[in-house]
């Protein structure tokens, strides 16, 4: 028996457009025959079959709508994961690792220049000065002021395009007043 694509599309449940995709995409109906050059006709007896089978694949592929919903699932729970991370930077709770690594490269740098520079600035202080706890008490303030600048850690210098979302939502809260 042979019917045209509107009659095929509501014998199977589906829309004349999913019909043609089916073809364009998937080589299937190809069995069609023209009887003349406007309407198409396609053999019902071989067409049937043929969508059955390419269902059963679909789903034996993992095509099923279950599966489908699952990988929705899974990536509206990255998506969502990214969002936090994101929210997390923003408010200065996570910062990038080629972040950290410049600011405690240049942190250590600045560190390293201290320490060298400390014997030409502390030579003159101790020079002709006997009393070693004077001595031991000079350089302990050296040293002790060149570690502070080890404990400077401020969230703000390693994102440098740090934004405070506490503030966005403040001057949010401002204006809706």
């Amino acid at each position: 028996m042979d019917v045209n694509q509107k009659e095929l599309a509501a014998i199977l449940g589906v829309s004349d457009r999913r019909i043609r995709q089916l073809k364009d995409d998937f080589g299937l109906f190809q069995h069609g025959s023209g009887s003349g050059n406007k309407i198409k006709k396609y053999c019902l007896e071989k067409c049937v079959p043929e969508y059955i089978n390419y269902k059963l694949e679909a789903e034996a592929q993992g095509g099923t709508n279950a599966d489908k919903e699952k990988e929705q699932a899974e990536h509206e729970k990255i998506k969502k994961k990214i969002s936090i991370l994101k929210l997390r930077r923003l408010r200065g709770e996570l910062h990038e690792a080629k972040d950290v690594e410049e600011f405690l490269t240049d942190m250590l740098v600045n560190f390293k220049n201290r320490l060298l520079s400390m014997p030409t600035k502390v030579a003159p202080l101790v020079q002709g000065e006997e009393d070693v706890n004077i001595i031991v008490g000079i350089l302990e303030k050296e040293v002790c002021e060149s570690l502070d600048e080890l404990s400077e850690y401020d969230p703000v210098k390693i994102n440098a395009d740090h934004i405070d979302i506490n503030d966005l939502l403040e001057d949010e809260e401002d204006g809706d007043e």
